[in-house]
């Protein structure tokens, strides 16, 4: 499939980090194909994948050759309700954001989730809102990856 070519992979960020230290921690991303639907972890470089700060599970509905619905869950395969993602593909890349408003985290923060997939480039821009609307994690600025491995 197309959107996996785009997804699968170790993703690393390192060159940003180390560019810029202070805005950007230098993190890990994996997605894998697992049985049943695909796995995703985050995890800081210092930290090593065995202290993940994300761990999702994920299902895809492919609407069309160039939209694709990815719905997201827990690692008990609960439903993440209104987290749901919907990814569209513009000849070149595809662009993923939340579907609707309402996707809440751990912490009862209110996320906002932007993902670009260029094949070996993956940006991606996770934000929390305090129920005030104020950025309370996360960054203004994108984090731009690189695929260091592929699945």
């Amino acid at each position: 499939m197309n959107f996996e070519k785009y997804l699968l992979g170790h993703w690393s960020n390192k060159a940003q980090a180390q560019s810029d230290p202070q805005n950007f921690a230098s993190l890990n991303i994996v997605w894998k194909k697992i049985e049943d639907g695909y796995e995703s972890m985050n995890y800081k470089r210092c930290r090593g994948a065995y202290d993940p700060y994300r761990r999702k599970y994920h299902k895809l509905e492919i609407v069309s050759d160039t939209e694709i619905i990815m719905h997201n869950y827990y690692t008990d395969w609960t439903p993440h309700e209104d987290c749901d993602m919907i990814f569209t593909f513009d000849g070149n890349s595809w662009t993923g954001r939340l579907i609707g408003n309402n996707c809440r985290g751990y912490r009862g923060h209110r996320i906002v989730s932007h993902i670009q997939l260029f094949g070996n480039k993956l940006h991606n821009m996770d934000q929390g809102y305090d129920d005030q609307g104020n950025l309370v994690w996360g960054t203004e600025k994108c984090y731009r990856y690189i695929r260091i491995k592929g699945e």
